[in-house]
């Protein structure tokens, strides 16, 4: 697997974890669909596509038993892909108090993607990393 982002084809989809969360903070609406491919060398290719409201966020990948992901990428609201980029996406979840009220995702030197839940504003980031040896 190289840094191209990765075509699903080929791919089984492992297991989906819904309202996933980042440093232990469920972010509500936020899924990750965890695929994987056995590769010709034997190592397990893997693949996080993160959807919210069903439409598809970002997207990391790696080899299953790696510490960090290989690459990731951010969709962009008008389509089309900001990377990819190595290394895991950085992911900030945002609070008022305790409520989750959003989070956003970056990946290179992209400019943050910020997803609001029901509307809200405001809050205080907290700074999360997909790590790719958890899924």
């Amino acid at each position: 697997m190289n840094t191209a982002l990765p075509d699903l084809a080929g791919f089984v989809l492992n297991k989906v974890v819904e309202n996933i969360d980042f440093e232990g903070v469920a972010v509500p609406g936020l899924d990750g669909w965890f695929y994987r491919k056995e590769e010709e060398d034997g190592r397990t290719a893997s693949v996080g596509v993160y959807t919210f409201d069903d439409r598809e966020v970002f997207r990391a990948w790696g080899y299953v038993g790696e510490s960090h992901c290989r690459a990731s990428a951010l969709h962009l609201p008008g389509g089309g892909w900001e990377g990819p980029h190595h290394d895991c996406p950085e992911v900030r979840v945002h609070r008022r108090g305790q409520i989750v009220i959003g989070f956003s995702v970056r990946v290179g030197e992209a400019e943050p993607r910020y997803l609001l839940i029901n509307g809200s504003d405001g809050g205080e980031p907290g700074p999360a990393r997909y790590a790719h040896a958890g899924v």
